[in-house]
């Protein structure tokens, strides 16, 4: 860090600009460090898992049954590696931490729509109700790619965590100078403590854990992150029993301006 006590106010501007990016670069260097050891981490288990089924086989003859529940656990495991590796991909093409966005004017309604249509079969395979309220709402500035994937991790997260008879719905709406879809399911429910968490990378309650050893912990933070990107907000309300209700926020078009 430096400081520099300049008479010079040029000079002065200078050296704030210069401890600044300094400063910036000690904190990326953290956050990554923090991400590799989370991520080496999360990597292990499956690993670990995989490694032991397959010593297990190999330790001793078995029944063709055995050796087909070991190749099936092993294929479990391969799975939630895939899923991992998949969103830590994601999370690699950021640019200085965000995702690389190019917003243009975005009819959401057509987007959102095409997306629960091709959900729908999936619900039906569950007997999950799929449900989609719409009004008419305002464009807005954002970037389709990015904006189908955030949807898909929700709307996948919330058939996922809803069981067999229960009800997803889907709600866009035009809220005072905004857009918001909402996403409410009639699932297990998250407990209170664990809401200001929920969109930290790696973060998972341990009803999640205990239910789906497939779950990455990383789809709710790269809804954030790309949400934040076009300017919005995301933000849930829950209770256990009940279900919850996932909120993306969007400024309407004529009163938003591109995200720096």
């Amino acid at each position: 860090m430096i400081y520099f006590d300049s008479p010079y106010q040029e000079f002065y501007r200078l050296t704030q600009a210069f401890n600044s990016v300094i400063d910036r670069f000690q904190r990326n260097g953290e956050v990554q460090r923090s991400f590799c050891d989370i991520a080496a981490h999360e990597m292990k288990t499956p690993l670990t898992i995989l490694r032991g089924y397959l010593e297990d086989a190999l330790l001793k003859a078995r029944a063709t049954e055995k050796y087909r529940e070991a190749l099936l656990n092993n294929l479990e495991q391969v799975g939630r590696l895939i899923a991992l590796t998949r969103s830590l991909l994601t999370l690699a093409n950021f640019t200085s931490g965000k995702p690389p966005v190019h917003l243009v004017p975005l009819a959401l309604e057509p987007l959102v729509q095409d997306l629960v249509e091709e959900l729908t079969l999936l619900a039906s395979d569950r007997r999950i109700t799929f449900l989609f309220e719409s009004q008419s709402i305002p464009p807005v500035l954002g970037d389709a790619q990015w904006l189908t994937q955030a949807l898909i991790n929700l709307l996948d997260n919330a058939l996922h965590y809803t069981p067999s008879g229960g009800a997803v719905t889907v709600r866009l709406q035009a809220v005072r100078e905004g857009v918001t879809v909402a996403v409410e399911d009639t699932g297990h429910g998250i407990e209170q403590e664990h809401l200001p968490h929920l969109f930290e990378r790696f973060y998972r309650t341990d009803w999640a854990r205990a239910k789906d050893a497939g779950g990455t912990g990383l789809g709710l933070a790269i809804i954030k992150e790309i949400v934040e990107a076009h300017g919005g907000a995301v933000s849930v309300t829950s209770q256990v029993d009940k279900g919850s209700v996932f909120t993306l926020r969007f400024q309407a078009l004529s009163h938003q301006t591109v995200p720096a």
